[in-house]
């Protein structure tokens, strides 16, 4: 009898590291908030592009590792959109819970942040006004969009180097 062991997914792998980015996320977002820095600052760009770079190739690394050594660029891509798709949702969670019941004080600081950099370019306080309520309502699209986004244009760059083609074709 042939011992058979279940090959992962692209969905379960995107699941397990899409938690395990999260939790990452979670951390700097926690350290960045405690020490008094601006969780929401682009400069966190060079913070958090590096661990999802980082996790995405760990990721693709137990995938192929699971199965028969082997991930198609298709495969790696639809990873990344996995961990993305999950990533945004419990990040977005927490990121929810925190601004509106922990530190309700953070968004109204990125509101005026936006306000001051909107002042700054002679905007008037009615144009400041409309753009600041259309922040209000697009926050979560755009931090939802944007998530997916971005987590699969790194997984088409990152999979472009972790992708590993079965020489055997299949039928």
């Amino acid at each position: 009898m042939e011992n058979t062991v279940a090959r992962p997914t692209t969905i379960s792998i995107g699941i397990k590291w899409g938690l395990i980015s999260t939790l990452i996320h979670v951390i700097i977002f926690l350290i960045t908030s405690v020490i008094g820095t601006d969780p929401f600052d682009q400069k966190m760009a060079f913070v958090n592009v590096p661990v999802s770079i980082a996790v995405l190739v760990l990721a693709h690394k137990a995938f192929k590792d699971g199965g028969d050594g082997f991930m198609s660029y298709g495969q790696g891509v639809a990873i990344a959109f996995w961990i993305s798709l999950f990533g945004v949702i419990l990040g977005g969670l927490f990121t929810f819970v925190y601004i509106n019941f922990v530190d309700t004080a953070l968004m109204d600081a990125y509101y005026q942040k936006q306000m001051d950099a909107m002042s700054e370019k002679k905007m008037s306080d009615q144009q400041i006004e409309m753009a600041i309520t259309w922040t209000k309502k697009l926050f979560w699209p755009i931090y939802v969009f944007f998530g997916i986004f971005f987590g699969v244009l790194i997984g088409l760059i990152v999979t472009i180097f972790t992708h590993k083609k079965n020489p055997e074709p299949t039928f």
